[in-house]
């Protein structure tokens, strides 16, 4: 049976990296496969991405001995047993805001005894190289759970959240907080709030043994949180990736338009 990866990594002290799934273009996924990236998140959550898609791309990434992480729309029963059924090695849940809520995901994320899930499907053990009974005894073990804390209540109650048990990551969400603390500012600016915010959430993580991690708009904004203690790290997006290389392409063509120095495809 196929052992998670990432959890190995993390357990060891090592930096975890990933990306996010917003296309759900299997042919994207599948060219990120082979450059690095520890974990790929397909984003359930924002992204036009169906149960159909999600089990397809969730083999793939397994198949090529990356960890696939899928994020949920919310924490309920019904998305977290469909999500696992997929097969899916990691479940990041959004908007974890109290303890409680912490619990009862946990509780649906694990088989009987130490939760509610429910027993069922074949694309899970088949995308673990299993067996069902092999699943069944180790599933528990080696699915992670993360939780986003993505609003100022979130961080208000990210200690109570790392204390409960059976999960294994904080992960912010750093557009929705920094969404939310700016709906609270007087001034708007809100950089050195968020920094503060973001800094609660590792103290937190430290205080109970727990990984914190953050989705990095950039490789400096990652970079910068590893430095900080966070191992959990996702940076940018399949779609983000995309443009930003097209646009560097665009800016080397109008370059040429206007009689600059162009850049040679080696060099941009």
């Amino acid at each position: 049976m196929r052992t998670n990866a990432v959890k190995d990594k993390l357990h060891k002290g090592q930096v975890a990296w990933g990306t996010w799934i917003t296309s759900g273009n299997y042919h994207v996924a599948r060219a990120l496969l082979p450059l690095g990236f520890d974990w790929l998140t397909i984003d359930m959550e924002h992204a036009a991405v169906d149960w159909s898609d999600v089990a397809r791309l969730v083999g793939a990434i397994a198949d090529n001995n990356v960890v696939p992480f899928l994020r949920v729309p919310e924490g309920t029963p019904f998305y977290l047993k469909r999500a696992l059924d997929t097969g899916a090695f990691g479940i990041i849940v959004p908007m974890v805001e109290t303890p409680e809520q912490a619990q009862q995901i946990v509780r649906a994320t694990r088989f009987p005894p130490d939760g509610t899930r429910s027993a069922g499907g074949a694309l899970h053990f088949l995308h673990f190289a299993a067996t069902l009974e092999e699943y069944l005894a180790r599933a528990n073990q080696e699915i992670m759970v993360v939780l986003q804390i993505e609003s100022p209540r979130g961080v208000q109650n990210c200690a109570a959240i790392a204390s409960v048990a059976e999960f294994d990551a904080l992960l912010v969400g750093p557009l929705d907080l920094e969404t939310r603390l700016r709906a609270e500012s007087s001034t708007g600016n809100i950089s050195q709030a968020f920094t503060e915010e973001v800094r609660k959430v590792i103290s937190a993580g430290e205080r109970f043994g727990r990984i914190t991690g953050i989705h990095a708009r950039s490789p400096e904004e990652a970079g910068f949180w590893a430095q900080q203690g966070m191992r959990l790290i996702a940076v940018g997006t399949d779609i983000g990736m995309l443009t930003e290389r097209a646009r560097q392409y665009m800016a080397a063509l109008s370059s040429v338009i206007s009689g600059g120095e162009p850049q040679t495809a080696r060099d941009a």
